[in-house]
């Protein structure tokens, strides 16, 4: 079977970096599975669907990516559960630390 086609808006990339989420609930540590401009899927625990979310992200080489997100839904793979989660607003400067850490991976 030929590869799947993305019909996604931005290129997604496997990343692997810790990752820490901030909501209401508490502090969620675990590790990002993959990345784009547009969001990212977090592996390491579940929160609600539409909950919005401090996340901080070590993106190695190029320096962590702060900012707001929002749960999108939810998904289990073998290594753990974990949540879709899109960007809703980046701290000034982390767009261009992700945009270099997304398209040199790309």
């Amino acid at each position: 079977m030929a590869g799947k086609i993305q019909n996604r808006r931005n290129v997604r990339v496997v990343c692997g970096a810790p990752a820490n989420l901030v909501s209401p609930r508490g502090s969620v540590k675990g590790t990002c599975r993959n990345l784009s401009l547009g969001g990212l899927f977090f592996v390491g625990g579940s929160l609600p669907i539409g909950q919005t979310v401090e996340l901080t992200i070590e993106l190695p080489e190029v320096g962590a990516v702060q900012g707001l997100g929002e749960i999108r839904y939810h998904h289990d793979y073998p290594e753990g559960q974990g949540m879709g989660i899109r960007f809703i607003r980046l701290a000034d400067g982390h767009v261009q630390i992700l945009r270099r850490y997304v398209l040199g991976r790309a």
